[in-house]
């Protein structure tokens, strides 16, 4: 009888030992998906950040004639009196 406890007990401490390296791939898998995850989020932090900081910017700014006076060169294409203005054909 204690031979077939014996080998009972084997069975059992294996099987333990499967289920255990089992939930360790699933744990390192989970592992590996949030740290992903945690990548993907920092990036999008550091955006937003760079983001808040611009506008931040933008409003200090607002009242400053060289800011607007780059704003509407940049964005609406305007260009003052004393600017050069190349008009390049192909």
């Amino acid at each position: 009888m204690s031979k077939r406890a014996g080998l009972v007990l084997r069975i059992l401490l294996l099987l333990v030992l499967v289920y255990m390296v089992f939930l360790f791939i699933r744990v390192r898998g989970q592992i590996t998906s949030a740290s992903a995850e945690l990548e993907q989020l920092n990036d999008q932090v550091n955006q937003q950040l760079q983001t808040n900081t611009e506008l931040s910017n933008a409003i200090e700014n607002r009242d400053d004639p060289l800011y607007l006076k780059d704003i509407a060169r940049e964005r609406l294409g305007l260009v003052s009196k004393d600017d050069w203005v190349f008009y390049v054909t192909d």
